[in-house]
């Protein structure tokens, strides 16, 4: 949750201080957020493989303190935080940075309960609690101050949560394992190429929606992280009753249905015209999300052979980390072609309804899980 606070409250601003602040241009903002999120990819591939080998706390706590050292940098110089390209530089840094625990968290979770799904949305309810609620105290801080006061903001929450890192350890002493950075795990490729799709729609919580709400709505800065905030604490509300209902539906429709919920809810901002209103559709949105995204990383988990969990956790958040390296193209694309809101949110959220029909064709009858396989398979006309 602290890592969320602090990460969070930057991340959301970026797009807003790039175009608004430092003068870059909408594609511009979406290269950035291209490149960053491309190489977080990498990042989270590799960072998977290499905490199966030197254990999943360790790489956490490497993570964080890389994250830590870009906020002091955009802390205490001001030729880092006011150059447009200096700042961009070290903004896709701390994506690489951030990228590398968050398959090691997966993993650690994974390996430390057999109640999976559950231990899943018990994190997805902290994190969130994170990205709602930083995000909306860095709305009023830049609303009534300066941005500078995001970066000490942050960096103080990221120091905070290396800190409590340090309590971390793994379940068990892991012996050295070279497990190599490819797979064939089929079912795990077709799952990922479908969540990217999906995660593609998730990214547009970044450029699209922040300059959406700024500069074509002309809405206050807080009113951003009132909206965001509303996304993090209603998952508070929704993520136990949405729980049960997984139990009773399964993870193969709660991912699909979940999927088109969200898309929908980033769809339904283009006819919003008030505060009011787009926090409905951020209720809508988050109760998609609630269904979608614990059953992804559920179903990866179940798939997975124990000492791969780590290499297959990378390997799957580095898909989703790529969706949201192409979501800021499309977006800045997106805006240069039009500012017209229908069109602008139905190029950039119907993905993720594509990946949910790909996700349904693919797994069509559900899936056994293969844990004595050497092959995972898709059971059909179950």
């Amino acid at each position: 949750m602290l890592r969320g606070l602090g990460f969070s409250t930057l991340y959301v601003y970026s797009a807003v201080y790039i175009t608004s602040v430092l003068g870059g241009s909408f594609l511009f903002d979406g290269i950035i957020f291209a490149v960053g999120g491309s190489l977080a990819a990498v990042g989270q591939y590799y960072g998977g493989s290499i905490s199966d080998r030197i254990g999943y706390s360790i790489t956490i706590k490497i993570s964080l303190a890389l994250s830590l050292m870009v906020m002091i940098l955009l802390s205490f110089d001001s030729m880092a935080s006011h150059s447009l390209y200096s700042f961009s530089a070290l903004f896709m840094g701390l994506l690489v940075a951030n990228s590398l625990q968050s398959p090691s968290s997966n993993a650690l979770l994974s390996s430390s309960t057999d109640a999976k799904l559950r231990g899943f949305s018990i994190l997805r309810v902290a994190n969130n609690l994170g990205w709602g609620v930083g995000p909306a105290i860095g709305g009023f801080l830049i609303s009534f101050g300066k941005f500078h006061t995001l970066f000490v903001y942050a960096m103080i929450l990221v120091g905070a949560s290396l800190i409590v890192s340090l309590l971390l350890s793994d379940p068990e002493k892991k012996p050295l394992l070279k497990t190599g950075f490819r797979t064939d795990n089929r079912l795990l490729i077709l799952l990922s190429l479908a969540s990217l799709m999906v995660f593609i729609v998730q990214s547009q919580e970044t450029v699209t929606l922040s300059n959406f709400v700024r500069l074509i709505r002309d809405f206050p800065y807080y009113y951003l992280g009132i909206i965001y905030m509303t996304n993090g604490l209603f998952v508070i509300v929704s993520q136990a009753p949405v729980y049960r209902l997984i139990r009773k539906i399964g993870n193969y429709y709660s991912f699909g249905i979940g999927s088109i919920i969200y898309s929908a809810g980033f769809f339904s901002y283009a006819a919003d015209p008030s505060l009011f209103w787009m926090v409905v559709s951020t209720i809508v949105l988050t109760v998609g999300e609630d269904f979608a995204f614990p059953t992804g990383l559920t179903i990866v988990s179940e798939i997975s052979r124990p000492e791969r969990i780590g290499k297959n956790m990378g390997i799957y958040n580095s898909f989703l980390q790529f969706g949201r390296a192409v979501g800021p193209i499309i977006s800045g694309l997106a805006f240069t072609i039009t500012l017209n809101p229908y069109l602008l949110w139905s190029i950039t959220s119907f993905w993720g309804v594509a990946g949910a029909i790909m996700f349904f064709i693919v797994f069509r009858g559900g899936i056994r899980n293969p844990f004595q396989d050497s092959t995972p398979q898709v059971i059909s006309g179950k």
